[in-house]
């Protein structure tokens, strides 16, 4: 039982850095995208997945240049 609540805890600890990092980069004008399903995620990610994306214009998410 000790165990799964690990992996539960990593899994969560993992999700909220991730989170994290997609948050910092649409505060910095970074790469991200939308998946067709709603998700965020990073260009890079959604490219290697070959999932097709919606590429949200600058400011509409996060502060313009």
């Amino acid at each position: 039982m000790e165990n799964n609540e690990n992996n539960n805890t990593n899994n969560a600890d993992a999700i909220a850095q991730r989170r994290r990092a997609l948050a910092a980069a649409l505060r910095d004008g970074g790469d991200v995208v939308v998946t067709p399903s709603g998700e965020v995620e990073f260009k890079e990610d959604a490219q290697d997945n070959g999932t097709t994306s919606i590429e949200v214009p600058a400011g509409k998410l996060a502060k313009g240049e």
